[in-house]
């Protein structure tokens, strides 16, 4: 995929918030010899996973949800995230609303800056300390449920054990976020009765607040 965090690496690196992939299967760039060795451990750990009879339904959790909002807040992914968690929940027998989107992002704040809307890439984020990093600093005020168990066998708590960020300018700290809520906002309103998502931390400031004409479209 390419180095932003568009749509595909952002389900990618919310696959592994979910327990659903290996630590740092979000971020390994593609040339990496780390990716051929994820690769081979992953098809040891899916035999591992078959013997232990661990399935999806046990990993998918109403808390590894809220989670992948989380961290999708914290790194700022593609609003098409809101189209694919709320279906992967559905399949997994729960409803994961907008609302709980925006529930979310106000209490959770944006600390990667990365393409399009910044000027860090996935790459950046992976060298940082990746996904396990950037759940290790929202650990620290609670905003992520450590007890839920993910197909290393572990829990997220012991995953994220003495993970690090190692540059703080791509994975800030929660005392100094590049915005204080989430990169995305989910907007209710006449226009909008079901709500319509915004990647609010790539939009300029000037646009958040518009008095006028409004152009309405329902499609692409």
């Amino acid at each position: 995929s390419c180095a932003g965090m568009f749509t595909a690496n952002s389900m990618n690196c919310l696959s592994e918030v979910l327990g659903l992939a290996l630590p740092y299967n979000g971020t390994i760039p593609a040339v990496f010899a780390d990716r051929i060795r994820l690769a081979k451990e992953t098809g040891i750990k899916i035999m591992e996973l078959v013997k232990k009879d661990l399935r999806p339904s046990q990993i998918l959790t109403r808390k590894a949800f809220e989670n992948a909002v989380a961290m999708d807040m914290a790194f700022g992914g593609s609003t098409n995230t809101s189209l694919h968690l709320p279906a992967i929940a559905r399949e997994a027998g729960m409803k994961l609303s907008l609302r709980t989107f925006n529930e979310i992002s106000k209490k959770t704040p944006h600390l990667c800056n990365l393409s399009p809307a910044g000027p860090h890439h996935v790459q950046d984020l992976h060298r940082a300390g990746g996904i396990p990093a950037l759940m290790k600093e929202l650990s620290r005020k609670g905003l992520i449920h450590q007890d839920g168990l993910t197909v290393t066998g572990k829990s997220v708590r012991e995953n994220i054990k003495g993970k690090k960020t190692l540059n703080p300018e791509v994975i800030r700290s929660l005392e100094n976020p590049y915005h204080p809520t989430g990169g995305l906002a989910v907007l209710f309103g006449n226009l909008a009765p079901q709500g319509a998502v915004v990647k609010q931390s790539a939009v300029d400031e000037t646009m958040l607040k518009h008095r006028g004409p409004a152009r309405v479209f329902d499609s692409e």
